[in-house]
Parts: C-alpha cells; structure tokens; sequence
C-alpha cells in the first residue's frame, strides 16, 4: 500500500474520531522501515513526541563504513537500534555462530562511538513500555550534548 493510498482514504472519512491521529502516523510512513519492530518503534516515538529520525543510514567513520544504522537522529547525533532476538538465532548466516553476530556487532557499535555518535538500543519487550525507550533515547541526547542524564 503506498502513501497516497492511506490518504486517499483517509479522505473518505476526514469526521473519523482519529482522523488527525492517522494524519500524524501517515506523515511518519517510510518505506526504508525494514521490520515489523522498526515500524512498532516509529510509532512509539510519534506516541512519546520524540522527532523523527532518519531510517536505514549508513554511517562512515575516517575509514569505512562504521555501520548501517536503523535510526539517525542527525542533529541530536545520537543512533536508534531496535533488537530483535532473531538476528542472533535462524538468521545467523551459514558457517557463524550467534557469538561471530554477536561479537561483529559490538565492534560495530565501537566504531560508531568511536566516530562520534550515542547509541540507543531496545528490544522487542521494551516497545511495551514507550517511556522506557523514550528515556534511553532522551538520555543519548543529553550524552551528546555533554550533559549527564541518570
């Protein structure tokens, strides 16, 4: 479904008791939104009035590629990372262990630190509780301002 066919029908109904709510959330839509998790955690931050971040961003540091990151909020410089469970399980590639992902991806998160960025992570459980993620997101901002956040 694409974005003018969420509007188009919203059109239809504009007295709808949640019309400026679906208005809101249409503005949010984003095909590089890869997961049912990332668009769950989209939701939360319009929920909990954080700013949008920018979504599947590739991140350089002065050598390579630090990682691909699955939300940037650029100007707060701080990165977004949901965690599903599944990436260290059936999707571990052939001939790796989920200790290999695991590993790769604590380097990966030393360089993006490295190269300047805060990083926020949440998982699947904590979708359930919005302020918590709001907060772990809030607290990377304050990070990267230099601001202590307990």
């Amino acid at each position: 479904m694409t974005k003018d066919a969420v509007a188009a029908s919203l059109a239809l109904s504009p007295n709808h008791p949640r019309h400026r709510h679906a208005l809101h959330a249409l503005t949010a839509m984003d095909s590089r939104i890869e997961s049912v998790g990332e668009s769950r955690s989209l939701a939360l931050f319009l929920q909990e009035h954080l700013p949008l971040p920018e979504p599947q961003v590739e991140i350089h540091d002065a050598r390579w590629l630090a990682g691909r990151v699955d939300f940037l909020w650029r100007e707060q410089r701080t990165i977004g990372e949901f965690d599903g469970r599944i990436k260290y399980g059936r999707l571990v590639p052939a001939g790796r262990s989920a200790e290999d992902v695991l590993w790769d991806e604590k380097l990966r998160e030393d360089r993006l630190r490295d190269a300047g960025w805060e990083v926020a992570r949440w998982t699947w459980a904590d979708l359930s509780t919005p302020s918590l993620v709001a907060g772990r997101i809030l607290a990377a901002f304050a990070r990267s301002r230099g601001a202590v956040s307990y």
